[in-house]
């Protein structure tokens, strides 16, 4: 309601009680209906998935020889928080129902089933996430330890034997005891595959494809063609009785679990282990591959036994290229600050002396020429000689100032810095320095200006220090869409031992030219000189 006044006007409004629980049902609403979105999608993909898994049973085994919808609600529960596991285990009921009465499955088998596929993908929820903490699942090593300790084995493990007892109470015959070890190996299968790339790739997977440059895709197709390739090769094929390196064909889908690795991420080297284990188990079912038994369950089960072979190594090594490419990008990352936070505080310094005590300087050096007019001649030869030693203490004073920080990068560029600095290194030192500039504009970006400026710092004192050069040359230019320095002594050059142990100076340069998405090279060995190339590129307009 409002309220008007001659002169003034304003306005004031009566709190809603029912407008604040409007809100809260709104929110409550639009959570509902993004949990039933999630819900019905996950659901979807458990009835596909176990559509897919009973392709694969054979028709005299009452259990299929691999099971993906368990692991596919395993990875929903885990992308997931909590509040929402309850609805998630609701929607796949129907599903689960509606498969196994259209597989012709009795009604309590089937329900027994589903509170071993349920249980399961609950009990290595729950284990994962109390003991995951902060750790990445598939990119850390420890992640992946409590992913296999819970995930693969503890929790399949329990639940194996409710379902293997569901098949033997319900009529179906058959050993306990091999129903129980199917059971298990094909849910180990199916959550050492299936979770890991269902969750890289509903995590990560647009950024990946965002991020991705045209030579990782092409090296992904090589990858996906090859394992497919491999796979088929090796296991669309009977064995050759008395060939003893038929056997040996079974490394072939391990080379490339090893390239994927190395060069991919957990999600990818998980998508290729899944297409052998799918590729491998549906010609086990047919009776080929090399590891044929009078029995299909006993193949399949040597067949799994292989497969977790290959997995477990790669995933773990997988796991450890993670882990020390994080550690990498945190150390790049502190050193990083760690130049940045040193710049700053060689601004301040650098700015207090050529502000602050060089003015100081000055002025006290013009007042002693004052004085010089007051006093006795007799005083004169002393009072200069006073004024000389201070203009000597204002003329160090500035250059360390220029040394700290050069302030000609911010009115004249780069190319007038650089020869500033070897005109003054070449004053104060016997090296002969040659300078040329090439297509070089006044104005650069900041950032890169100051960065090649400390790699001719850092190249020129170790000219000097190391080198004991006499003659460097300096080239400065612009080409291709980058800024490249060129410096090149003939001093004594540096043995290999010097160049990789980081004592020559130029640590903190390189950092700063990788942190610019440059190029840094030394080309250097013992009497031969030293070459020193960085190339930073420019940004695009």
């Amino acid at each position: 309601m409002s309220s008007i006044t001659p002169g003034r006007a304003f306005f004031s409004f009566k709190s809603d009680p029912g407008g604040e629980s409007h809100a809260a049902r709104r929110v409550l609403l639009h959570s509902a209906l993004g949990t039933a979105r999630i819900a019905l999608l996950v659901a979807i993909s458990y009835y596909v998935g176990a559509k897919i898994g009973f392709l694969f049973k054979p028709a005299e085994a009452p259990i299929s020889t691999f099971w993906p919808p368990n692991a596919i609600l395993l990875a929903a529960l885990l992308l997931t928080p909590r509040r929402m596991w309850w609805a998630l285990v609701l929607a796949v009921l129907p599903a689960h129902l509606l498969v196994e009465l259209q597989a012709g499955v009795p009604m309590a088998r089937a329900l027994g089933w589903f509170a071993g596929n349920a249980g399961e993908a609950l009990l290595g929820a729950i284990c994962i996430s109390h003991f995951r903490k902060q750790e990445r699942l598939f990119g850390s090593l420890r992640g992946l330890a409590i992913f296999l300790i819970f995930g693969v084995v503890a929790a399949p493990l329990a639940t194996s034997f409710l379902d293997a007892a569901v098949v033997h109470l319900t009529g179906r015959s058959g050993d306990y005891w091999v129903l129980w070890l199917t059971r298990l190996s094909s849910n180990m299968i199916a959550n050492l595959t299936v979770v890991p790339t269902v969750f890289f790739f509903l995590r990560d997977g647009k950024s990946w494809f965002q991020k991705a440059t045209f030579a990782k895709w092409v090296e992904s197709c090589v990858l996906a063609i090859g394992v497919v390739f491999v796979s088929v090769l090796v296991f669309n094929r009977e064995p050759v009785p008395g060939h003893h390196s038929s056997t040996l064909i079974f490394l072939a889908p391990l080379l490339f679990l090893l390239w994927a690795s190395v060069r991919f991420s957990s999600g990818t080297l998980s998508a290729s282990i899944l297409a052998v284990s799918f590729i491998a188990s549906w010609n086990a079912i047919h009776g080929r591959g090399l590891l044929t038994s009078a029995s299909i369950t006993e193949s399949v089960l040597y067949l799994h036994i292989l497969l977790i072979l290959f997995a477990l190594p790669a995933m773990a090594l997988s796991a450890v290229i993670a882990d020390r490419r994080r550690a990498e990008e945190v150390l790049k990352n502190t050193r990083n600050q760690m130049i940045h936070s040193q710049e700053q505080e060689r601004y301040r310094i650098a700015r207090e002396l050529h502000g602050d005590l060089a003015q100081q300087l000055t002025l006290l050096g013009i007042e002693i020429n004052h004085l010089k007019t007051e006093l006795d001649p007799s005083l004169w030869l002393r009072l200069q000689a006073l004024h000389d030693q201070l203009a000597g203490i204002s003329t160090a004073t500035r250059d360390l100032s220029h040394e700290l920080y050069p302030f000609t990068l911010d009115y004249l560029g780069l190319a007038a810095a650089l020869r500033t600095l070897h005109r003054r290194a070449s004053a104060h030192g016997k090296m002969k320095i040659t300078f040329s500039d090439q297509n070089v504009p006044v104005r650069l970006d900041p950032v890169i200006s100051l960065c090649l400026y400390r790699v001719a710092q850092e190249a020129l004192q170790n000219a000097t220090s190391q080198n004991e050069a006499r003659a460097v040359n300096v080239e400065l230019k612009v080409e291709d869409g980058r800024v490249w320095l060129l410096i090149v002594d003939d001093g004594l050059g540096l043995s290999a031992e010097q160049l990789y142990s980081g004592s020559i100076g130029l640590g903190s340069a390189r950092e700063r030219v990788m942190e610019l998405n440059g190029t840094f090279k030394i080309t250097s060995a013992p009497e031969a000189g030293t070459r020193i190339e960085a190339g930073v590129p420019l940004p695009s307009s």
